[in-house]
């Protein structure tokens, strides 16, 4: 699908609207190629889909699940605030978690790398306009504002 999703009701600000798609499929990718830990990626996509207002979509009721059973688990940056005999113990949950949900989880965010490839070739046109340097202003120009 290369076609760009209809803009949801509510949107005020289309441009940061895009930010949060291209953002749903990074994460998604950074979840497929291992970059991101299961737990990590369903806090992550469910707090992009609720600024997008996607969050009802079928993809993301997988990863709402997910959050539901891991919301009190240590992930990320607080883990530096745990004992590590209390975090022994909740990596155990959170193995038993990756385990169980893996499998969808990939399905889902395989699923949301496809519906939102769209963002894809607007990421390219911006990656290259920021590298394209610009010509240096001649002595009878004016300089680039």
């Amino acid at each position: 699908m290369s076609m760009e999703f209809e803009v949801p009701p509510g949107i005020g600000n289309v441009d940061q609207w895009r930010t949060h798609c291209r953002r749903i499929r990074a994460r998604a990718e950074d979840f497929l190629a291992d970059r991101l830990s299961l737990v990590e990626t369903a806090r992550e996509l469910l707090r992009l889909a609720y600024w997008a207002k996607v969050g009802g979509d079928p993809e993301f009721q997988v990863f709402r699940m997910i959050d539901t059973e891991t919301r009190f688990l240590p992930v990320g940056e607080v883990r530096k605030y745990w004992a590590p005999e209390a975090l022994e113990r909740e990596d155990v949950q959170i193995r038993a978690t990756e385990a169980t949900w893996s499998e969808r989880a990939r399905y889902a965010a395989d699923r949301l790398v496809e519906r939102y490839q769209w963002t894809l070739p607007r990421n390219r046109r911006l990656a290259t306009r920021r590298e394209t340097p610009r010509p240096a202003a001649g002595p009878d120009q004016a300089p680039h504002s």
